[in-house]
């Protein structure tokens, strides 16, 4: 076996298990999302400024350029819609609808920098909403409605940050990710008091933010250079499968009868559409 290829699959699918702590420790942080949003912009900004600095010492930081601009704006939207998501409905729902975003990106990128796409991907986008359109079923007359449509948001606005991002591939879009942090950061100073963790919240915080985070991210960014496209997407359902079930472990949050099974027809479409995808790049 190649050996480049199973080091990019271990270390992407090692860093997506890691990443599949977020949500449990979004839950474990009993506090406002907007105090645990502070320390993760922050904190973010921190440590992808430190990789930064690590990977290209005589590389600056910043841009003022549209594309640099949109990065950070998108990815600081997503991330504050995901924690808010996180506190208003079930983990299930939240990861079940983030799971559709390259489905989400394939159509955004079509009608704005003209990406065409196969019969399959249209086919695979319909199937997948309607899964979603399923998983949210129970919400529409619940408080749980407010915490869909925030996740719902936020698969929409990633999408369009890697939209955004693939328009410009040939540029390293890494540090836009500590402009966004820094905006999480002054949004929610605005909108609570970053000190109101105590206790064991700070524990938590540290670990989530200084631990999980970084080496998930360091780990999906390093593997995906040596997989396809495809495998990467197959291996990012590893989050919307272990996720609720670690949730469900650690805090018995048992997701709904229909959080499984729209959650099962997203899974299933989307791996279905990867492994298509992934054996026609072969073919080729």
């Amino acid at each position: 076996m190649n050996t480049e290829y199973l080091k990019g699959f271990l270390l992407t699918a090692l860093g997506v298990l890691i990443l599949s702590f977020d949500a449990l420790l979004i839950r474990l942080i009993e506090v406002h999302s907007f105090s645990l949003l502070f320390w993760r912009g922050v904190l973010l900004a921190l440590m992808v400024a430190l990789w930064c600095r690590y990977r290209n010492p005589d590389k600056k930081l910043f841009s003022l350029d549209g594309a640099f601009i949109r990065s950070a704006i998108l990815f600081a939207i997503s991330s504050i819609c995901f924690v808010n998501a996180i506190n208003h409905t079930s983990v299930a729902n939240v990861l079940v609808i983030i799971s559709a975003q390259p489905l989400f990106a394939a159509l955004i990128g079509r009608f704005t920098i003209g990406e065409r796409l196969p019969a399959i991907t249209w086919i695979a986008i319909l199937i997948s909403m309607a899964g979603i359109g399923w998983v949210m079923k129970d919400s529409w007359s619940s408080p749980n409605l407010t915490g869909d449509l925030l996740a719902l948001t936020a698969a929409l606005v990633l999408s369009g940050k890697f939209v955004n991002d693939r328009a410009v591939k040939h540029r390293d879009m890494t540090p836009a990710l500590i402009a966004a942090g820094i905006m999480i950061a002054v949004v929610s100073l605005f909108n609570d008091n970053p000190l109101a963790l105590n206790g064991s919240d700070w524990g938590w915080m540290l670990l989530l933010c200084v631990g999980v985070i970084p080496i998930a991210f360091v780990l999906i960014t390093l593997g995906p250079t040596r997989i396809p496209a495809a495998e990467v997407g197959m291996l990012m359902l590893l989050e919307t499968a272990c996720g609720p079930l670690l949730v469900w472990l650690f805090i018995n949050e048992a997701p709904s009868v229909a959080a499984l099974q729209g959650g099962a027809v997203v899974i299933i479409t989307l791996f279905l559409h990867g492994w298509i995808q992934w054996r026609r790049t072969t073919r080729r």
